[in-house]
């Protein structure tokens, strides 16, 4: 898929759709769109397909399937942990561990993950780490409040945040931030 570099701001409504139930996950105005960037991997792909023909006032109504947005639910992505795993100083982190609180761990090869806290008991606590979307189909419903081309100055700022987000040298996003970064090391 060819997506050129657009600057677009939209207004929607986004509903996530699972098992015959529907809720209402985000929405975004006129006045504080969502504003980003087609073609460098910052929003899902179906979600820059959808819009990147339209134009200023244009409106949308589109759903991306669970498996082209986050996936299926898998229950393998539930894990419990042993609660010492979450002590800080010998004692346990309640300001951060509690159930339904999003927290950053580390995957075995020292790469970030964000995870759910499902449950905590007295022995152990049990994090999920599937999108909090995962199995959900979205549907978008709104408004292109901005369409136009991407200046070189727009995507210079874009690439320049990825490369910051790097930590400033080898090993800081393994390769994972994109531009200047392959092979592990942040030029």
């Amino acid at each position: 898929m060819e997506i050129t570099n657009k600057y677009l701001r939209v207004a929607y409504t986004l509903v996530s759709h699972r098992d015959g139930e529907c809720e209402e996950v985000e929405k975004t105005t006129r006045e504080q769109p969502f504003a980003f960037l087609t073609g460098v991997g910052y929003t899902l792909d179906a979600f820059e397909e959808n819009l990147k023909d339209l134009k200023k006032g244009d409106t949308f109504d589109f759903t991306i399937p669970s498996a082209d947005a986050y996936g299926d639910y898998d229950p393998d992505h539930v894990q419990d942990f042993d609660r010492e795993v979450f002590t800080i100083d010998g004692k346990f982190d309640s300001a951060h561990i509690y159930t339904g609180n999003v927290v950053e761990m580390m995957r075995a090869d020292g790469s970030p993950i964000l995870g759910t806290v499902k449950e905590v008991t007295p022995l152990k606590v049990v994090m999920d780490f599937n999108h909090p979307l995962a199995g959900c189909d979205l549907q978008f419903v709104g408004t292109v409040v901005e369409a136009r081309p991407a200046t070189e100055g727009e995507l210079k700022k874009f690439y320049d945040s990825l490369k910051a987000s790097c930590s400033g040298g080898c090993g800081g996003c393994k390769g994972s931030c994109g531009d200047g970064c392959e092979g592990g090391c942040c030029n």
